[in-house]
């Protein structure tokens, strides 16, 4: 038996005993891939703010492995189809590289992309949620570890929450003391001599936990409950609006009928899986549109960057918000420019019944199939998803889809449970531009557009996009909205 032969025989018999014993592979320096040792690994990103995490992770990963890493930022602008290049007519292409996860399928079907063999078993809903998996899986394959994540989540100023918290409680006691007055009153009791002032402002003292319990109960669970508190309490000092978001924009929208606008199946890749013209979608978008009247926001007259200025400033109670956000918030609050708290809630559309799924972006670590070292390739892989990923927040101020066990944020948590409840994009090549034709058809109908016409519009395209062939859906019957909120109630 020759000692390629053996080598690999006793290597499999490592791996297989590890993985069986749930014992993770240490990494040793000189990594081979089968008889040729691995010196170095090239990778490529399209992200600046990536630079600094990549740069200290390779150096640690060569203090490790002994295996260098040349990272190259590259444009962003056909991406893959430099990596195809730079692979198939010269010897500079990356063995592994960073894609957004809808880039999966135009990925693999190009070569770029091999399944992973995941040999120390982290690619689990242990490590990461399943939103992550699934948006890392193509053909029922997983093509990459996956990285960092963008999403949408309801932020609020926890510090007006925690104001109109106390004044709540204080409401409900005078209430309450002016009842038991009048019952006394009328039962002709006198008061009570014995009771002393120290006794009185005792009583009278609205204990931490008896805020932090009122905070839990008026923070509102859903758009329905927004409405009611908005209706029910005062604005705090400098508060312009009690709600505020970019409407113009399908990210921060999307969540709205996301639960119920089937895009390809749970991982995003099934063309035979379309359902997008649907009485739910139809219902919720219905809602969405009513909102308009209630929030008066003009898609024209309101930016995202505006948005993020208004709530740092106090003008905003609530917001529709991204990850970028809470790096936005945390340095302003660093800085002194925030000086409240905030928190992040995922809340339903209108009640259990009606979900609201916000659209999510995962960042994923590929190999490309034309690399001669694909197993260091995809160990460094893992080694920045999962092994290092610690670092990344700090380095980046992006948020990392495998989870923590301590949360460098506390609102991350809760960010993470936001990406967990959302829907990713579509991996059909075809499909490319569902991102944009989504977006027009939201601010259609937010603008007044007919609901029913502005998502069979939608549909028909999708489903033309990938048959290459006109799609007349049967009209369906638009939802009549029954719901506590409307304006002649």
């Amino acid at each position: 038996m020759s000692k390629k032969v053996l080598s690999i025989i006793l290597l499999c018999c490592v791996v297989l005993l590890a993985v069986s014993a749930g014992v993770y592979v240490p990494r040793a320096k000189d990594n081979h891939l089968g008889d040729t040792k691995v010196h170095n690994i090239t990778v490529w990103y399209t992200d600046e703010a990536m630079a600094a995490y990549l740069n200290e992770a390779a150096i640690a990963y060569q203090e490790q492995t002994g295996v260098a890493v040349s990272l190259k930022m590259v444009s962003g602008l056909e991406y893959l189809e430099g990596i195809q290049e730079a692979s198939l007519h010269s010897t500079e292409g990356p063995d592994a590289y960073i894609v957004n996860s809808d880039s999966l399928e135009k990925a693999r079907l190009a070569g770029l992309a091999t399944p992973m063999d995941d040999p120390n078993g982290v690619l689990n809903t242990g490590n990461y949620p399943q939103i992550a998996l699934n948006a890392v899986t193509y053909n029922d394959k997983i093509l990459g570890y996956p990285f960092t994540y963008e999403t949408a989540a309801f932020f609020y100023n926890d510090t007006y929450l925690t104001e109109m918290a106390g004044k709540a409680i204080e409401a409900e006691r005078n209430k309450a003391e002016g009842e038991e007055a009048m019952e006394e009153l009328e039962e002709g009791a006198e008061p009570d001599s014995e009771v002393t002032a120290d006794e009185i402002e005792e009583s009278a003292e609205i204990t931490e936990e008896q805020v932090l319990a009122k905070k839990d109960e008026i923070l509102p669970a859903s758009m329905i409950e927004l409405l009611e508190f908005a209706n029910t309490y005062d604005p705090a000092e400098n508060m312009e609006t009690f709600l505020l978001w970019d409407v113009a924009d399908v990210m921060y929208n999307y969540g709205f009928a996301g639960a119920y606008m089937n895009m390809g199946g749970v991982h995003g890749d099934n063309r035979e899986e379309i359902d997008i013209y649907n009485t739910d979608a139809m219902y919720c978008l219905s809602v969405y549109q009513d909102f308009n009247q209630f929030f008066s926001i003009e898609a024209e007259e309101v930016d995202y960057e505006g948005v993020v200025e208004d709530f740092v400033g106090g003008k905003v109670m609530f917001t529709i918000g991204g990850t970028s956000m809470l790096n936005t918030l945390e340095k302003a609050k660093a800085d002194g420019t925030f000086t409240g708290e905030y928190g992040v809630v995922s809340i339903e559309m209108l009640n259990a019944n009606l979900q609201f799924k916000p659209l999510s972006v995962t960042t994923v670590v590929a190999v490309n199939e034309y690399s001669e070292k694909q197993e260091v390739a995809e160990d460094f892989a893992q080694f920045i998803t999962c092994d290092y990923v610690n670092n990344l927040y700090a380095r980046s101020g992006k948020l990392c889809a495998h989870y923590l066990e301590e949360y460098p944020v506390p609102a991350m948590a809760d960010m993470m449970t936001c990406y967990e409840n959302s829907v990713a994009l579509p991996k059909i090549v075809e499909n490319s531009n569902y991102w944009i034709l989504a977006e027009m058809c939201y601010t259609n109908i937010w603008d007044g557009g007919d609901v029913n016409s502005e998502l069979m519009s939608l549909s028909s395209q999708v489903k033309k996009e990938i048959s290459g062939e006109e799609v007349n859906e049967l009209k369906l019957e638009t939802p009549v909205v029954q719901e506590s909120y409307i304006k002649d109630e």
